[in-house]
């Protein structure tokens, strides 16, 4: 009888593969989001660097750390993303990600930085889009497929 217990109550817990898997998914989908906001990030340096006036030292002194800043930041983001590439299995969990981060962030700094307006519209278009990746994301493959067990006409 106790014996039946314990074995029991070692099915109901996750085995340790299971959850050195579940830290591996949180990990890489870190590694996207930071890729992401450092995308963003660049962004923003390269829109302070289009709007800086060169008209004097300072001013190309100044458009100069903001385009070394925006390099610096874009290659930080693509080396979280390469990291989170290599610990998935698959490139669209990260690719969604990864993008999803980019335009949520860009939509809010451009509205809290540069007073920019997004409409409902816009909302929908990036949701499809997040949508569109998602379901494509999910979609079977062919090591998920299960042939079926039903027998055809010629048997």
């Amino acid at each position: 009888m106790k014996r039946e217990l314990s074995s029991t109550s070692k099915e109901n817990q996750p085995t340790s593969s299971s959850c050195i898997e579940k830290r591996r998914q949180e990990g890489k989908i870190r590694l996207a989001v930071v890729s992401g906001f450092f995308s963003t990030v660049g962004s923003l340096f390269g829109k302070f660097a289009g709007g800086v006036e060169t008209d004097s030292i300072s001013g190309l002194l100044l458009k100069g750390v903001f385009l070394v800043l925006m390099v610096t930041s874009n290659t930080v983001g693509c080396t979280f993303f390469v990291k989170a590439l290599n610990a998935s299995g698959s490139s669209l969990p990260c690719t969604i990600t990864s993008a999803a981060t980019s335009y949520i962030c860009s939509a809010f700094a451009g509205s809290l930085i540069f007073n920019e307006s997004t409409s409902l519209i816009w909302w929908c278009g990036i949701s499809f889009v997040i949508l569109g990746l998602l379901l494509i994301s999910c979609t079977p493959s062919k090591d998920d497929y299960v042939p079926s067990l039903k027998k055809s006409k010629s048997q």
